[in-house]
């Protein structure tokens, strides 16, 4: 047996330590049936929640489960008739800006012919609504992931069949227009301010979610990003500029 097909066989249920993980900390408010569900899913695609290759996010009273770009290639790989294609090509308007992404997989076939498999990606159609750090500063990267998990799903319909990259969900929302939640990329922003602000302004914000009943920073809503965001970087200045302050004062004193 293969190493990866080893590894997607140990990928069968959750122990005690990793329960502990996923629900305080993977997932907040994730109860026991969303869990079996979200540990059966693992099972089939033999991916790996704590090496972000597959997601079990919950907003509102409902889960989804997604998958990042990583974990489709590792499913792909693992049919032992997958290559990576070609770089990415792009459409641009007169005005330069990028329209649409093309992204390229190889597939081999039965009879052992590889073949090119190609899809492409509409920024219209796949850029959220709001504002996002990833989309508005790297379009090119983004758009040419959703383009490449479309040409995945293309070439691996059995493999990846009802499986959506975390990046897809946000054209999801689009066409929903149910987006209320900050995205994956302003929950990571977010939570990279709060890492570089004070421990005890970290305890003092979590103790603010909790009274506003939200448990997790990926469920705040998307009307108290702007305000959120603004007081984290005067918190996270503010205790740099501490920070150096002091090391300043104490390298005086050692002067």
């Amino acid at each position: 047996m293969s190493i990866a097909l080893q590894q997607q066989k140990e990928m069968t249920s959750f122990n005690n330590e990793q329960v502990k993980l996923i629900k305080n900390y993977l997932c907040k408010g994730i109860n026991d049936d969303e869990l079996n569900l979200f540990s059966a899913v693992c099972k089939k695609t033999g991916l790996d929640p704590f090496m972000k290759q597959i997601y079990a996010v919950k907003r509102k009273d409902q889960m989804t489960i997604q998958t990042s770009i990583d974990g489709y290639r590792l499913i792909a790989e693992r049919t032992g008739k997958y290559a990576p294609g070609r770089e990415s090509t792009y459409q641009y308007d007169k005005d330069g800006r990028v329209l649409c992404a093309t992204s390229y997989v190889k597939k081999q076939t039965a009879d052992g012919t590889w073949h090119e498999v190609a899809a492409s990606a509409y920024l219209e159609e796949y850029k959220p609504n709001y504002t996002s750090q990833f989309w508005d500063s790297k379009p090119h990267i983004m758009l040419a992931k959703c383009a490449e998990s479309l040409a995945l799903r293309k070439a691996f319909p059995n493999e990846l069949s009802g499986l959506y990259s975390d990046d897809e969900m946000h054209q999801s929302s689009n066409s929903q227009q149910i987006e209320t939640f900050i995205s994956d990329d302003q929950n990571y922003e977010l939570s990279t301010l709060l890492e570089h602000c004070s421990p005890e302004y970290q305890v003092k914000f979590n103790e603010w979610l909790m009274g506003k009943k939200i448990n997790s920073l990926q469920l705040l809503p998307m009307s108290l990003f702007v305000s959120v965001k603004d007081g984290l970087i005067k918190k996270s200045q503010d205790y740099q500029n501490s920070i150096q302050t002091l090391e300043a004062a104490n390298g005086t004193e050692n002067a």
